[in-house]
């Protein structure tokens, strides 16, 4: 009989990856993700030769595939980050913060330095997988 062992994929220690919760948010913080997975990811689109793009963040219920990394839970919410993100976060602070109108309040990071995430659309694969027609 053959059996197959899949490695567990490793988690960054807290300290390579810089997230953070807003203070605004931290007392919601359980309640809002109502036993659900933190899920940070970001799109990216290409137009007249210049690249844009944004940070996304929101709850899911089941873990997302292997393009994610799972790190450390954020105050016990359980959290993953796509791979590609991870040395931007070693590089910068990112804090999750809620965005929008009262009516339409969503998930939203912020991140510091700003220019950090300029930076990474500069960079190669950026748009792999990441363009929305």
């Amino acid at each position: 009989m053959i059996r197959h062992v899949m490695a567990l994929p490793t988690t960054p220690a807290r300290s390579s990856v810089n997230l953070e919760i807003d203070l605004a948010l931290r007392p919601q913080w359980t309640e809002l993700a109502a036993g659900r997975t933190l899920v940070v990811d970001y799109f990216a689109s290409r137009r007249c030769s210049v690249t844009i793009g944004d940070l996304t963040a929101d709850f899911r219920r089941d873990p997302p595939g292997a393009a994610f990394a799972a790190l450390a839970p954020l105050e016990g919410v359980p959290m993953y980050v796509e791979r590609r993100l991870l040395p931007v976060f070693a590089d910068a602070v990112a804090t999750v913060r809620l965005a929008g109108p009262p009516f339409a309040r969503h998930l939203a990071l912020s991140l510091d330095p700003a220019d950090r995430w300029i930076d990474f659309l500069d960079g190669p694969s950026v748009l792999s997988g990441k363009q929305h027609l």
